[in-house]
């Protein structure tokens, strides 16, 4: 890791807090090296953690943590904080007032929703809970967002935002637990596909460095066996 001309991301083999950064870093034509913490066949988080904790005081990170992102000027971690990074170096934010309060609403509307997401998944009693998370959570939050994106291409606006890989990830997530539920609202549906048809996106999605499953780790209820 001592080149650090590439950008790292380093992380776990899933998808997780590190796809939109992957994501967003093959939309932009950024050569980087995905590191990753586990070894084939893992199926424990303690031995995810195994291979993490080797290395996890050594980097120069000032709050060691997964997700992490280096180059040559910056050693970052928390994935918000690097996409927020990313997204200014790479011109991913809103230009005007009006695409920065959207910007800056669905950025928290989205860390709500996946904090309560993530709470579903580590609960013992997932097969249960799901179905009422469906039916009055997910729901309704699809249906604020789908109002929010209203006719616009992109949530706030015309041009690809860094907020956008973040729900892209987010809804396909939801796509694998629930597809009928997305298929309700169709501008939703409309922007996983214009987001998939992106040609660097798309690229990406067919290349070997493409992570389509599993979602999460190993701790989960639901994501990480098929």
């Amino acid at each position: 890791m001592s080149d650090t001309t590439v950008p790292t991301v380093g992380y776990y083999k899933v998808r997780g807090l590190a796809q939109p950064i992957r994501l967003l870093l093959a939309y932009k034509g950024v050569n980087f090296t995905d590191k990753y913490y586990d070894n084939p066949g893992i199926n424990t988080m303690d031995t995810f953690k195994q291979t993490w904790y080797k290395e996890k005081f050594t980097l120069g990170l000032a709050f060691p943590n997964l997700p992490y992102y280096m180059d040559e000027s910056v050693k970052l971690t928390y994935s918000i904080a690097i996409m927020r990074h990313l997204a200014r170096k790479h011109g991913l934010v809103a230009t005007d007032e009006t695409g920065l309060v959207r910007q800056d609403v669905l950025d928290q509307q989205l860390v709500d929703i996946r904090n309560g997401f993530f709470g579903l998944l580590i609960n013992k009693e997932f097969a249960t809970e799901k179905v009422t998370y469906i039916a009055k959570t997910l729901d309704q939050q699809l249906d604020s967002l789908s109002r929010f994106l209203g006719t616009r291409q992109w949530f706030t606006g015309n041009h690809i935002n860094y907020v956008d890989f973040w729900a892209y990830e987010m809804l396909d997530w939801f796509k694998f637990l629930n597809p009928e539920t997305v298929n309700k609202y169709q501008n939703l549906v409309q922007l996983l596909t214009r987001f998939e048809s992106l040609p660097a996106i798309k690229t990406y999605m067919k290349s070997p460095e493409f992570i389509s499953w599993p979602l999460f780790g190993s701790h989960v209820q639901w994501g990480f066996k098929k």
